[in-house]
C-alpha cells in the first residue's frame, strides 16, 4: 500500500493475496441477475446496480477504454455527476491514473484532489471515492469505481472486495467479447464480410415468419457474376477475390439498413428485400444489376469490367420455408443466364 497526501493505493496483486484463505460473501440473486444478463451492456449495468449495494454507496460506476486519450463511463448508479457516455480523459484523471498504473486508489477527501474527475464529483457531494482498475492478465481495460458522500469511508476491506468484482468483472467482460466475436464469425463471410448462408438461412426463416404474421411479403433474390471463371482464369484467383469484395461493397451501400444481403458460395449472392414489387420492374435488382454494369474495378492496372444477372421471386401465404422461395429465385437466375444475362428476372410462382 503507498499513502500520498489523501490518498491510498493499492497493489491489485497484494490485495488478491492478503490471507491465503480469505473469503468474500456476495448475494446469490447476483449470480442469477449476471447469469441473465444478455448483452455485455447488461452485464455492466448489472454490476454496477449491486456495487451501488454492496457498498452502500452514492454513485457507482465503470469506465472503458475508448481511445488513448480517454475512458469511456458505460454504466453509472446513483450520483449522476458524471453521466453515462461520458469520455473521461486518461491524463489528470483519478480513473485515469488507476487505469494507467493498474493501482487500486482511494481518495479519502475529494475536495482536496486536484484530479478533475474528483473536482466533479465533490461539487455533486461526494466526499471519498475508490477506484479498481479491471484486470485482463497484466493489462487493464478499464475501472470499477464507488463514491460516498462521507469522507475517509473506504477501508482496506472495502478495497480488498472492490479489486476482486473488479477482477470478476473483468473476465466477464473478455468471456462476452469472445462470444460476441465468435458469434460474428459463424455469421460472417470471411472474404466478403457480408452475412455467410448460415446467417442468411436463420434471418431469412425469421423474416418468412414475421412477413406471414403481417401478411406482408418478402421478396428473395439471387445475385450471379457473369463468366466469374473466365474472371478468374484471365487474372487470376487473388483479382477474383478482389473483386467479390468490391461488388459486395457495392451492393451493401445501395441496400437499405434492414434488407439483408449476403454471400452464399463462389460467386453467388442472396437479397432479402421488403417493400418491394415484382410488377414495378423490382427497382432495387435492377439498381444493383445496373450499377454493377457500370463499375469499373482497378486491379494491379488493369480494369476489369463485369455484369450480373440476377433471379428473384416474393414468398405467398403457401410458403412456409425460405427454401421454397429460393428455389422461385433460382430458377429465374436460371432464366436470366439463359435469356443472355445482365438481366432481372422475376419467378411469380
Amino acid at each position: 500500500m503507498h499513502n500520498q497526501n489523501n490518498e491510498r493505493s493499492f497493489d491489485p496483486n497484494f490485495l488478491s493475496n492478503i490471507g491465503p484463505g480469505q473469503k468474500i460473501t456476495i448475494p446469490v440473486s447476483f449470480i442469477q441477475d449476471l447469469t441473465q444478463a444478455a448483452s455485455l451492456q447488461d452485464v455492466l449495468n448489472v454490476m454496477a446496480n449491486w456495487i451501488f449495494y454492496l457498498f452502500s454507496a452514492e454513485r457507482a460506476s465503470i469506465t472503458i477504454k475508448e481511445n488513448d486519450a480517454s475512458l469511456k463511463l458505460y454504466s453509472v448508479m446513483g450520483n449522476n455527476a458524471i453521466p453515462m457516455e461520458s469520455l473521461v480523459p486518461i491524463h489528470g484523471s483519478m480513473v485515469g491514473r488507476v487505469f494507467s498504473t493498474s493501482m487500486l486508489t482511494i481518495c479519502d477527501d475529494l475536495s482536496q484532489s486536484p484530479d478533475l474527475d474528483c473536482k466533479i464529483l465533490s461539487r455533486h457531494g461526494m466526499g471519498c471515492c475508490m477506484d479498481a482498475p479491471m484486470m485482463q492478465g497484466s493489462v487493464c481495460i478499464g475501472t470499477l469505481n464507488v463514491a460516498h458522500h462521507q469522507r475517509a469511508y473506504y477501508s482496506a476491506e472495502h478495497a480488498i472486495l472492490l479489486q476482486c468484482l473488479a477482477n470478476w468483472l473483468a473476465l466477464n467482460i473478455q468471456l462476452h467479447l469472445q462470444v460476441t466475436e465468435m458469434e460474428l464469425q459463424a455469421s460472417t463471410d470471411y472474404l466478403t464480410e457480408t452475412a455467410n448462408r448460415r446467417a442468411f438461412m436463420n434471418e431469412g426463416e425469421r423474416r418468412l415468419i414475421m412477413s406471414r404474421l403481417a401478411d406482408t411479403p418478402i421478396f428473395v433474390g439471387i445475385l450471379d457474376l457473369d463468366h466469374f471463371k473466365n474472371l478468374n482464369d484471365k487474372y487470376g484467383h487473388d483479382a477474383g477475390d478482389y473483386v467479390l469484395k468490391a461488388i459486395a461493397k457495392l451492393v451493401k451501400r445501395e441496400i437499405r439498413a434492414d434488407d439483408i444481403f449476403a454471400r452464399i458460395g463462389g460467386e453467388e449472392f442472396a437479397i432479402i428485400v421488403n417493400d418491394c414489387h415484382p410488377d414495378n420492374d423490382s427497382s432495387i435488382f435492377d439498381n444493383i444489376r445496373a450499377l454493377i454494369e457500370q463499375q469499373l474495378i482497378e486491379y494491379e492496372g488493369e480494369i476489369i469490367r463485369l455484369t450480373a444477372s440476377i433471379g428473384f421471386s416474393a414468398s405467398s401465404r403457401q410458403d412456409t420455408e425460405l427454401s421454397s422461395i429460393l428455389k422461385r429465385a433460382d430458377a429465374a437466375l436460371y432464366a436470366a443466364k439463359r435469356n443472355g444475362r445482365n438481366r432481372v428476372e422475376c419467378n411469380h410462382g
